[in-house]
C-alpha cells in the first residue's frame, strides 16, 4: 500500500497528520465562509492552491465531489464478484464483499479524508476516491477536501447549539494552520496557549512524545516471568482470626452486620507462674466438678418428675372410685350393715400420702329407721 501512496503522491500528505485540537476545529468551523477563516488571532485564505502546498497533494484528476453521481462501473473490480447485483445493497457495499487489497486502503480513505466513520461500509465516495489507484481515474484531491470543507462549516453554522456531529477533518485542519504558522515563525504549541485553547501544561504534555501503552497479555508474559518477591511474616493466631472475620464480613450481602468483641480476661499473677501441667491439671479437676453438679441436678429433677407422676396417678383412681359408689337401701332386718363404700374404704390398704396434696378424711353418718308398713 505504501509503494501505491508513493505513486499517487498521496504519501507525503498521510505523513503529516500528528494529532488535532477540537476547540480548534469548532473555532475554524464556525468562521469559515468558504474563501477566508479566522482561528484566534491568525486570519488566512484556503483555497485549493493553498491545501495543495500545505498538504503537498497534486491539483491533477477529475474535480469531483459527493454531489455529482458515478457513472463509471470500474469500480466494481474491487469486488470479490464483479458481475454481482450491487442494487440489493441499499445502505452501502459491505466490506466483506470487497477484495483483501482493498480493504486496507478503503481504511485508510474513510480515517483520513472522508472521516466519517463508518469502517464496515464502503459508499460510493469511497469508491470513486479509490478508483485514483486505478489507471485513468485520477481524481483532484485538493478540491475535494476544499468543497468538505465547506459543507462541514455551513453545517455547522445552520446548527449552532448542536454542532459536535458535525465536525470531522480535525486533523486535516490542524495541517492547514501549521502551514501557516511556519511561514510565520510560529509553532502549534505556542499557539495553543497564546490563544488559550490549551494551558501551558496541556501544551507541553501533548508536544511530549508519548509512551505506548503496555498491553495486559504483556503483562501477563512478564508477571508470569519474573514473580513477584513476597516477604513471609509470623503472623499471630489473632490476627488470623480478625482476618478470617473481615472475609466473613465482606461474603455477606445486604445489611452490614455489626459484631461485638469482648476483651479475653487477662491471667493472673498466679496463672503466669504455674507450669502448663499444673494448669491443665487445674482445668481438668474444674470440669470434673462441673460435670458432676450437672449429674446430681439431673437425678433430682427424675426424682421429682417421678413423684410428680405417681400422685397423678392415685388422683385419677379416687375420682373412679366415687364414681362406682352404689346407692344402699335399708330392709330394716337386724343390724344395719355397713356401706359398700364404708367397706371398700376400711378394707383398702393405706394409699401413700403424695408430697403434693393431702386427700381430706370423709366421715359416713347412716340414720337406721325400721321400715314403716302401712
Amino acid at each position: 500500500m505504501k509503494e501505491a501512496l508513493k505513486k499517487a503522491k498521496w504519501l507525503k500528505f498521510i505523513q503529516k497528520f500528528r494529532g488535532y485540537d477540537k476547540e480548534v476545529t469548532k473555532a475554524f468551523a464556525r468562521s469559515f465562509n468558504g474563501h477566508t477563516v479566522e482561528v484566534g488571532d491568525l486570519k488566512f485564505t484556503i483555497t485549493e492552491n493553498t491545501i495543495a502546498t500545505a498538504t503537498s497533494l497534486p491539483q491533477v484528476g477529475d474535480r469531483w465531489f459527493k454531489n455529482r453521481g458515478l457513472e463509471d462501473q470500474g469500480w466494481k473490480n474491487m469486488l470479490k464478484n464483479p458481475g454481482m447485483d450491487t442494487s440489493i445493497f441499499t445502505k452501502g457495499i459491505p466490506v466483506h464483499v470487497i477484495k483483501e487489497e482493498w480493504t486496507a486502503l478503503l481504511l485508510l480513505v474513510q480515517k483520513f479524508i472522508t472521516c466519517e466513520g463508518r469502517f464496515g461500509t464502503m459508499y460510493m465516495y469511497h469508491a470513486r476516491i479509490m478508483m485514483n489507484f486505478m489507471e485513468g481515474h485520477a481524481i483532484n484531491l485538493p478540491y475535494f477536501l476544499l468543497a468538505s470543507l465547506k459543507k462541514m462549516s455551513s453545517t455547522v453554522q445552520k446548527n449552532v447549539g448542536h454542532i459536535e456531529p458535525h465536525l470531522y477533518h480535525h486533523g486535516f485542519i490542524r495541517i492547514l494552520i501549521e502551514d501557516q504558522l511556519k511561514n510565520n515563525n510560529d509553532t502549534w504549541e505556542k499557539f495553543l496557549v497564546r490563544n488559550h485553547f490549551q494551558e501551558v501544561t496541556e501544551a507541553s504534555a501533548s508536544s511530549s512524545p508519548r509512551i505506548p501503552k503496555r498491553s495486559r497479555r504483556r503483562k501477563r508474559d512478564v508477571a508470569a516471568q519474573d514473580p513477584p518477591i513476597v516477604e513471609t511474616q509470623e503472623t499471630t493466631q489473632e490476627e488470623e482470626e480478625e482476618r478470617d472475620k473481615t472475609k466473613k464480613q465482606k461474603k455477606d450481602k445486604g445489611k452490614t452486620i455489626v459484631q461485638e468483641s469482648y476483651p479475653s480476661p487477662e491471667p493472673t499473677v498466679e496463672e503466669y507462674s504455674q507450669t502448663l501441667a499444673d494448669r491443665l491439671s487445674q482445668l481438668q479437676a474444674a470440669a470434673l466438678s462441673k460435670k458432676k453438679q450437672k449429674e446430681k441436678q439431673s437425678a433430682q429433677q427424675k426424682s421429682t418428675s417421678a413423684q410428680v407422676r405417681r400422685s397423678s396417678r392415685l388422683k385419677e383412681r379416687m375420682s373412679v372410685t366415687k364414681e362406682k359408689q352404689s346407692h344402699f337401701i335399708d330392709l330394716g332386718e337386724g343390724t344395719p350393715e355397713k356401706a359398700p363404700t364404708q367397706l371398700d374404704l376400711e378394707s383398702t390398704p393405706p394409699r401413700e400420702e403424695s408430697p403434693f396434696q393431702t386427700e381430706p378424711q370423709t366421715e359416713f353418718d347412716f340414720e337406721h329407721s325400721p321400715r314403716r308398713t302401712p
